[in-house]
């Protein structure tokens, strides 16, 4: 019999093994977001009361600027993260998908990867359609299961419940390996990831292989100048940050993308 010298070795070539195998004359991204169960966003949801004119195109100015600075460096998954929290960075995301989804020629899909508080179903308000489990976990039988349609291109894989080791679920290979298996089948032109805060846990480094860049979502009245710079400093050691959002600043904050 042959003598075992390197079990995780194989582990990791299993793991890999079991990813799809999806040919390219197989994948029909059209068909595949038709698959997703459509639903509607009451018109009570909190991410819908901050759809004032002012508000609104400040999301549009940054959906148009993020759109074109990661569509100039051939980038597609951005996470959108914090020093600490109480910053804003759920509610953030869940305004930018919306002025994305507005596009009706940008297909975008949003992941609710803060597993330790999971909160984006709430400012949707979709708690009693939202599956209870990520898509991450593995406890439902595939993606299709656990994400849902809002028209035609825009996409919400939501949780109403937690994970008890997130840093683990989202550093797997299975995590990476279905993100992957996404991007081929649905071809979305973004995605968003709202993640933990960068200080407290280390889940934005054990998910750094899911996402290729990163927006940083300070407070003016809560955020130090040192939270800033550490978070911006541990982002950038594993993928690029687009820049930094600045919460509740009583003057006009000019954020420039791409330059850090």
């Amino acid at each position: 019999m042959e003598q075992i010298t390197n079990p995780r070795a194989m582990l990791d070539t299993a793991l890999r093994d079991e990813k799809p195998k999806i040919t390219r004359s197989e994948i029909d991204p059209a068909r595949a977001w038709l698959r997703l169960s459509e639903v509607t966003i009451p018109t009570n949801a909190p991410v819908k009361m901050q759809a004032d004119a002012q508000t609104a195109a400040s999301f549009d100015l940054l959906r148009s600027r993020i759109l074109r600075q990661m569509r100039k460096d051939g980038l597609r998954k951005l996470a959108i993260t914090a020093p600490t929290a109480g910053c804003g960075s759920t509610t953030l995301t869940a305004n930018l998908a919306l002025s994305i989804a507005r596009q009706i020629d940008v297909k975008v899909m949003v992941f609710d990867l803060n597993l330790r508080k999971p909160d984006l179903v709430n400012q949707f308000d979709l708690a009693s359609t939202a599956p209870r489990s990520s898509a991450l976990s593995g406890q439902r039988r595939g993606f299709d299961s656990t994400c849902m349609r809002v028209g035609h291109n825009f996409a919400l894989s939501l949780t109403t419940e937690g994970d008890p080791e997130p840093a683990e679920l989202l550093g797997t290979t299975r995590a990476r390996a279905l993100i992957e298996q996404i991007e081929r089948e649905f071809e979305p032109d973004i995605i968003l990831f709202d993640l933990p805060p960068v200080l407290p846990f280390d889940d934005c480094v054990a998910a750094s292989d899911l996402y290729d860049a990163a927006l940083l979502v300070a407070r003016a009245d809560h955020s130090t100048s040192d939270e800033i710079d550490r978070a911006e400093r541990l982002i950038a050691e594993q993928n690029p940050c687009l820049g930094v959002i600045m919460n509740a600043c009583r003057f006009p904050v000019q954020t420039e993308l791409g330059q850090k």
